[in-house]
């Protein structure tokens, strides 16, 4: 039996999801269904999940889906993408992110953030970032690379004296010049974080 908050947890967790194409977080629900404590929150999603009205993936914010959202397809999160030095970058299919678009794009990928170069940007270790392949990063954008086609980071790209740069957005690292050395791998679009 579910009880009147719960139904209005859920109405509100299917129309953000429809709306804006993921799902809100457990303070979203607090403010929206007028609670003030986020473990009552937690106890209505557990007693939904367990009466299958909801579904949740583990160690991902924004992961929870609704049986009355049909989900397309799941983005791949392929293993992790360096926000310090960059990182050997081995494709490893780790599992997936629910996706609730209107039209399916199959260049959307996630990798999870390893390090802490973009931290003022608010991109920090342990993130999930959902990079659209399609997209080149413009200046001002946050992009993922590839260096010497073994090491993936994630870096803002910016023009700076006629020349192109990945610029981390942490004081304690360097900018690296962009370089026949560097490709692109896409432009940052999303961010996921477990709360």
């Amino acid at each position: 039996m579910v009880s009147k908050k719960q139904e209005e947890i859920l109405n509100y967790i299917d129309k953000t999801i429809k709306s804006n194409g993921y799902s809100p977080t457990v303070r979203e629900i607090c403010e929206a269904v007028g609670l003030k404590s986020t473990s009552t929150v937690q106890y209505h999603l557990k007693k939904l999940i367990d009466l299958g009205f909801l579904n949740k993936s583990e160690n991902i914010s924004r992961s929870i889906t609704s049986r009355t959202v049909d989900s397309k397809y799941g983005i791949p999160i392929l293993g992790e993408i360096s926000a310090g030095q960059p990182l050997m970058a081995e494709e490893n299919y780790i599992g997936e992110l629910p996706y609730f678009g209107n039209e399916i794009n199959t260049e959307l990928i996630a990798l999870k953030i390893n390090g802490d170069s973009m931290i003022d940007a608010g991109l920090y270790n342990d993130d999930l970032v959902v990079i659209d392949k399609s997209m080149i990063p413009a200046d001002g954008d946050i992009g993922a690379f590839l260096i010497h086609n073994t090491e993936a980071t994630v870096k803002y790209v910016d023009t700076i004296a006629d020349k192109r740069y990945l610029i981390p957005a942490n004081k304690n690292y360097d900018n690296i010049e962009i370089d026949e050395n560097i490709t692109q791998i896409g432009k940052v679009v999303s961010l996921f974080r477990d709360m």
